[in-house]
């Protein structure tokens, strides 16, 4: 039995590279699936990976930057197992990279509507039912905001914002028994290994494309690395633990 049998769990953004992952590792432990995304494509083949690996999931395509869908996406979640006991945050729209010059207010938008509304209003719809059993919730911020990343300025604001949100949530829902906390991952994704391998040899390094140098000398993997943190933080074995920010990131944070 997993350490998570029977708890129903929402993942948002699970189509990406490290949402697929953390699908699989909760799934993996037991939990009961509501995945969520914007790109269908993506999402499908989440689901079909966790499929494929002997658990039934539920899918459903959502644009989170409409409250409407979000609150739909909530609601069909309870129609279904009837209560949410985890919550996981990953959605945010990412362009490519630009200098802080080169930003319009629409990135900043997109990356407010997507990243921060979405948490936002996730962690809201979520609360009655996540106080019913001591829910979990995990969101993520990223090196982007804590390093100050170049050309990620929208998407870096943002992160920062969620961590700043789950700090005040934190307090606040701590008398209902809800732990909030924030991961700062450092993990090279099936799609980042996919875009080193399309480029010449002498350009592979992923410094090149933002990652810090690690203390522990390699990259983290997203199932190896990160979703175990996730599923831990997710567990009973957290419920001492809220309001903190995790930097899983191989020492990153100490190298830098």
């Amino acid at each position: 039995m997993g350490k998570l049998e029977g708890r129903v769990a929402i993942i948002t953004g699970a189509g990406g590279g490290l949402g697929s992952y953390i699908a699989l590792r909760l799934a993996e432990e037991g939990a009961i699936l509501m995945l969520t995304d914007f790109n269908s494509k993506s999402l499908k083949e989440t689901a079909a990976r966790c499929e494929h690996a002997g658990f039934s999931v539920t899918a459903k395509t959502a644009d989170l930057s409409d409250p409407k869908q979000i609150k739909s996406l909530v609601q069909d979640t309870i129609g279904e197992f009837h209560t949410i006991d985890i919550l996981v945050n990953l959605a945010i729209a990412i362009r490519t990279p630009h200098s802080f010059l080169e930003h319009e207010l629409d990135t900043l938008d997109e990356s407010y509507r997507t990243g921060l509304v979405s948490t936002w209003l996730m962690m809201k719809e979520s609360y009655p039912y996540l106080k019913q059993g001591g829910g979990k919730i995990i969101n993520f911020g990223s090196g982007a905001g804590y390093y100050g990343l170049e050309g990620y300025a929208a998407y870096a604001a943002i992160k920062e914002g969620i961590r700043a949100l789950s700090r005040v949530v934190a307090r606040e829902w701590g008398k209902d028994n809800i732990n909030v906390n924030v991961i700062n991952p450092g993990a090279l994704t099936d799609g980042i290994h996919a875009h080193l391998d399309s480029l010449p040899e002498d350009q592979r390094d992923p410094q090149l494309l933002g990652f810090m140098p690690t203390a522990i000398g390699r990259y983290g993997e997203a199932y190896k690395d990160i979703a175990p943190v996730v599923a831990f933080l997710a567990s009973e074995d957290a419920r001492h633990i809220t309001g903190q920010t995790f930097f899983v990131d191989g020492g990153a944070i100490i190298n830098a």
